[in-house]
């Protein structure tokens, strides 16, 4: 498992698995004759990107059907809040920087997208009734400097997909009874092609918004109602001063059933900002879920008035509460990071020749959730499907 510091993961997290980067060194997708074949991707996210990116240099014809208004999913950033963008999902980089390149998958392309690492003297807090305060120790995570994963994907992605992105466009039927797969929307709208790679978050699948022609295996259904996914937030809080330390971690800031974690999401930018993040996810997230509006902001502030003896109130500017679980065509954080292998392996596997999943919930069962992974499996996709069309 790859998480910060071995306490909590980032909002779109690291599986339990191996821990290990997938292996994308094979310096992409053969690029075959594609004879003229079509391929449609149902959602806009990491996964669904990458995909339509590598089948676009594979010369394949692809259209991406998305229902939300803009492309991203759980890697969108919010610009404008303080001086540098704040990652409303995924956050971290639990992958050398040379992942980065390999997403990209172009090697006449600089991806000139700065990390930082964290330093073993930066401060950790534990609180149970009482705070204490050490070294960090070891960390491998990365943070993005100036930048999130959303801006890997808007600057070297897809500008060379975005003629084929179609938004507001919320698949409800995939029939792969004939010839060709027939794609239709909630407006009643088909589109066709040869295959389709489904990117959808898992929740989608378990609420059934999408009817399969023919249906889904009873296997592939047990996976989908059976894995452990975890329902979470983010929160943004800016002060006028900084009072916490690079971590602030709890008794249940890793657990089997869920993560909490402060941190310093200012940290290795340029900028005078004083930003504190909250991740919570799972059964530590419920009593911020349970909250809305002023009534979430006055809890946090609280919580952290107890900690850090008041200061929290008197030095606070502005917040950012960003609800995972709530989302419109999301409906969870992600996959828990000790869900049951055998289960993200079953999601990661085709319904027949041309009904294809990928992201990061959709993988061999090694590792799960995490940004980089969900690109990995769009790419073992594509490379599945460009043998076959």
């Amino acid at each position: 498992m790859c998480a910060i510091l071995g306490i909590a993961a980032p909002m779109i997290g690291c599986g339990e698995g191996s821990g290990r980067e997938p292996d994308d060194s094979s310096g992409g997708p053969g690029r075959t004759d594609p004879n003229d074949r079509s391929v449609l991707v149902v959602g806009a996210g990491a996964a669904g990107l990458t995909a339509a990116h590598l089948l676009t240099r594979a010369g394949v014809d692809v259209k991406v059907l998305e229902a939300a208004a803009t492309f991203g999913g759980r890697i969108r950033q919010l610009d404008g809040f303080v001086d540098f963008p704040i990652p409303l999902g995924a956050e971290w980089l639990h992958a050398d920087p040379g992942t980065l390149d390999r997403i990209v998958d172009d090697r006449a392309v600089d991806v000139d997208i700065d990390t930082v690492g964290y330093r073993k003297n930066d401060t950790i807090g534990y609180y149970d009734g009482e705070l204490v305060v050490d070294e960090v120790g070891l960390s491998t995570d990365l943070k993005f400097v100036g930048a999130t994963w959303s801006d890997l994907f808007e600057r070297f992605v897809v500008p060379g997909v975005v003629d084929r992105l179609q938004f507001d466009t919320r698949v409800v039927s995939i029939d792969a009874a004939g010839d060709r797969v027939v794609v239709t929307d909630q407006r009643g709208m088909t589109e066709q092609a040869d295959a389709v790679i489904v990117t959808v978050p898992v929740a989608v699948l378990r609420r059934r918004e999408i009817r399969f022609v023919p249906d889904l295996s009873a296997v592939k259904w047990a996976a989908i109602d059976g894995v452990d996914m975890w329902g979470g937030l983010k929160a943004f809080f800016e002060f006028d001063r900084a009072f916490f330390p690079t971590f602030l971690e709890f008794p249940d800031s890793e657990t089997d059933a869920g993560q909490r974690l402060y941190y310093d999401a200012s940290y290795g930018q340029d900028s005078g900002a004083h930003v504190l993040g909250l991740f919570a996810v799972g059964a530590p997230a419920e009593p911020y879920l349970a909250l809305d509006g002023d009534m979430r902001r006055d809890y946090i502030l609280a919580e952290l008035d107890e900690i850090f003896e008041g200061v929290a109130t008197r030095h606070y500017l502005q917040h950012v509460v960003q609800n995972w679980s709530d989302e419109p065509f999301v409906h969870q954080a992600y996959v828990a990071d000790r869900a049951d292998w055998r289960h993200v392996r079953t999601l990661g596997e085709p319904a027949g020749a041309s009904v294809l999943f990928a992201g990061d919930a959709y993988t061999d069962g090694e590792d799960w959730s995490a940004v980089h992974v969900a690109a990995h499996s769009a790419r073992v996709a594509v490379e599945q499907l460009l043998v076959s069309l």
